[in-house]
C-alpha cells in the first residue's frame, strides 16, 4: 500500500488552513452532510473550527483523483465525542471546499495511527 510522506499532508493542511483564514471556506449542503452535523451536534462553523484542528494523524486517503470536477480530494477521519467523523476536502478556485462531513461509515487506512 502507497503511503503519503507526513509532510506532503502538513503542506495541503497548512494550505487549507490558510484559505480557511482567508474566507475561503465552501461547505458542502447537501443532504448527508447536513443530516451529519444534525448527528453530531455541529453547526457549519463548528465544522469548520474541526477542520482546522485537523493533522497529519486524521489522514485517511489522497491525495484521490476528483472524478465529478478536475482537482485532488483528500480524506481525513477525526473522533468527536466518540464518534467517526469522514471528512473529505479539496483547493479549487472557491478555496478550501469540504465535500463530506459526517460520521464515517466505511472501512479507513488511517496510517499514521497505526
Amino acid at each position: 500500500m502507497f503511503v503519503i510522506e507526513r509532510e506532503i499532508i502538513e503542506t495541503f493542511l497548512k494550505t487549507i488552513k490558510r484559505l480557511i483564514r482567508d474566507g475561503k471556506w465552501t461547505f458542502i449542503k447537501r443532504r448527508k452532510n447536513l443530516e451529519g452535523l444534525f448527528e453530531l451536534g455541529l453547526t457549519i462553523a463548528q465544522a469548520e473550527l474541526e477542520v482546522l484542528s485537523l493533522n497529519y494523524r486524521h489522514y485517511d486517503r489522497g491525495p484521490l483523483p476528483d472524478h465529478e470536477r478536475d482537482g485532488e480530494i483528500w480524506e481525513f477521519i477525526k473522533h468527536k465525542d466518540g464518534l467517526p467523523i469522514y471528512i473529505k476536502l479539496k483547493i479549487d478556485r472557491r478555496g478550501c471546499v469540504c465535500l463530506s462531513f459526517h460520521p464515517s461509515n466505511g472501512p479507513t487506512t488511517m496510517p499514521f495511527q497505526k
